[in-house]
């Protein structure tokens, strides 16, 4: 009776096991595992269901995120956009793709993973994609306060350090105090000033990621009566923010010369 018992359970685990591994191989999901987000630019995950099955029908399927299901597709191939923050999203299918749509990634978007799931008349199955947000700042400011040099940095990701910098010397050695304030799509923004209240010098401001180690934007922040004197800055981001690169300006001074013909 116990090796019938035994028999009649080994044969049920067997058939168990070899319907499991054929309702694998009848559909599969394909994404791509990684994905980088560059800083304002579009980013798209695409889901791929492939089949073994020429009459394979698609059920459901959805893109989620920590359990929140941002778009979904039925089996009539209508499309369901579920808005839960404050990302600009959408979705779009064609021919067994479902491709989730980001206008403008934000840090919030890249903090848990991404779950593509299918539902089918050939089984189940779900593969998930990491959105990682390249290091990222928008716009920079610089001005002269009654306190001394101050800037601010807003937009950035990931955190940062500020350092301030008169030519190429550090001033680390003077006193200066950094806040940090966390906004909407979990961006960052910085600002500092300098303990130097009597002084016509130019500053440089610059802002060091905690990440990479590498200075992510820099700006110049003097008084007015004396940026057409000294050297400025005006190079522009890579995402269009003001970060600073060289350039001179100069005080013409135009001279009248006055002929006497006799």
């Amino acid at each position: 009776m116990a090796t019938l018992v035994y028999t009649a359970l080994h044969t049920l685990l067997w058939l168990l096991t070899a319907f499991t591994l054929t309702t694998q191989d009848l559909v599969k999901l394909s994404v791509t595992p990684v994905i980088t987000a560059e800083c304002n630019q579009q980013v798209t995950l695409h889901c791929n269901v492939s089949s073994s099955q020429n009459d394979l029908s698609i059920k459901h399927m959805k893109w989620s995120q920590n359990k929140m299901s941002l778009c979904s597709v039925d089996d009539k191939g209508i499309i369901s956009t579920h808005t839960h923050n404050l990302s600009d999203f959408h979705c779009e299918y064609r021919h067994g793709q479902l491709s989730l749509i980001f206008k403008r990634v934000q840090p919030l978007d890249s903090s848990k993973p991404y779950m593509c799931k299918l539902q089918s008349t050939g089984g189940a199955s779900h593969r998930y994609t990491v959105v990682t947000l390249q290091e990222c700042y928008g716009k920079v400011e610089g001005s002269f306060t009654d306190d001394g040099p101050a800037c601010t940095f807003r937009n950035v990701h990931p955190d940062g350090d500020v350092l301030w910098f008169h030519d190429s010397h550090s001033l680390s050695h003077v006193k200066h105090y950094t806040t940090k304030q966390v906004e909407e799509g979990g961006w960052l923004t910085i600002r500092s000033y300098l303990e130097q209240k009597s002084s016509n010098v130019p500053y440089n401001c610059s802002l060091k990621s905690t990440e990479s180690g590498r200075y992510i934007a820099t700006t110049l922040v003097q008084k007015r009566e004396s940026r057409a004197r000294a050297p400025g800055y005006a190079r522009q981001g890579k995402n269009g923010a003001g970060s600073q690169g060289p350039m001179w300006t100069f005080l013409f001074i135009p001279i009248l010369l006055t002929v006497t013909l006799k």
